[in-house]
């Protein structure tokens, strides 16, 4: 990771914090008083940070893009095409995107339970180009020449996501939730190319496993700023799904700093750190090991991503966010694409 880009990530808090507003500041007694301003609710890309008052009803939409590029790379090094062919691949992944909408409701039937449901669609597309020196392939029921490059994408329904998330604190100056979310596997994850080999492990619907996602978030706010932190686990409930792997379980725990610029218009900075392990289990059909994303050892890593975002409030009904990441360190299990950015776009209506 490069020092400047580092400081410049850190520092960026402190700037946000720093600046000066665009209109009067509320005072502390106004702010619990309202209980709703922009920053009430996390960056767009968090999920599970904000719990509802007794009869709330939210819909909301969220959607996710995540571009992946530039060179392979093993741990934090990148690979030239020389070495990737020299570890027994005749093909590598050159681009890939991953594009997820999500239906959120969220309903409140006390102060103390806010109970969430989630279903999803996702579309992810890849480009592999075959290496120089190696021999053609078949590839998604394709045949590949080095140097050649080839395209797919697989869309649909993904995975569902429903669960509680209960206040323990429901203070202004601080606040404090716990969640549990189960993610149901109503995505597919049997999806097979035209020649009736599995697709690679990533292209998948979903996990095709029962998932529990536990999380704890504090949230806080002051009349200058506010803030949040999050820490969440997602663990995998069985032990291999019907294709006959699992994917890794994830930690993940995220910060943010926001800035209310008036009472409907803040931003955020957040930093976001991921660790997720391999993929265990094995496809338990016909499927290629050409490429990287074909084997399990090339899943999970650990990642650091710094973003910036807002928070507009449109008539205390409707609410627009949205967030730009990149990363700021990455360390990948085996071969990977590293990531390159990521952008989340969310909106909702109070009932």
């Amino acid at each position: 990771m490069k020092p400047s880009i580092l400081r410049s990530a850190l520092a960026l808090p402190l700037a946000l914090a720093a600046q000066p507003l665009l209109a009067n500041q509320p005072t502390e007694a106004e702010i619990i008083a309202s209980g709703f301003r922009a920053d009430a609710h996390g960056p767009a890309g968090t999920m599970a940070d904000h719990v509802h008052k007794r009869g709330d009803l939210m819909i909301g939409l969220m959607w996710m893009h995540e571009d992946y590029g530039s060179a392979n790379r093993t741990g934090t090094d990148p690979i030239d095409d020389a070495e990737i062919a020299a570890a027994g691949y005749a093909a590598k992944t050159d681009a890939m995107t991953m594009d997820m909408a999500m239906v959120h409701v969220m309903y409140a039937p006390s102060d103390h339970i806010t109970l969430m449901l989630v279903p999803s669609w996702m579309r992810m597309g890849m480009t592999m180009e075959g290496l120089p020196g190696a021999a053609a392939n078949s590839h998604s029921g394709h045949t590949m020449m080095p140097g050649e490059t080839m395209s797919h994408a697989v869309s649909g329904i993904g995975d569902t996501q429903f669960g509680a998330l209960v206040a323990l604190s429901r203070r202004p100056q601080l606040s404090a939730h716990a969640g549990l979310i189960v993610s149901a596997p109503t995505g597919n994850a049997t999806r097979k190319n035209a020649d009736g080999s599995y697709v690679h492990y990533m292209m998948q619907g979903g996990s095709g496993t029962w998932d529990l996602n536990p999380s704890f978030t504090l949230h806080g706010t002051t009349a200058a700023f506010g803030w949040g932190a999050q820490a969440s686990y997602l663990f995998r409930a069985q032990k291999i799904n019907t294709a006959g792997f699992r994917f890794g379980d994830r930690f993940g725990a995220t910060a943010w700093l926001s800035k209310p610029l008036s009472g409907n218009l803040s931003l955020s900075s957040r930093l976001v750190w991921s660790s997720e392990q391999a993929i265990s289990g094995h496809y338990n059909g016909t499927h290629s090991h050409a490429s990287p994303p074909d084997r399990q050892a090339n899943y999970g890593g650990q990642r650091l991503e710094g973003g910036l975002g807002f928070n507009a409030v449109l008539g205390q009904r409707l609410r627009i966010g949205g967030e730009v990441s990149t990363p700021l360190y990455q360390n990948v299990n085996g071969i990977q694409l590293p990531k390159r950015w990521s952008a989340n776009i969310s909106t909702s209506v109070m009932f």
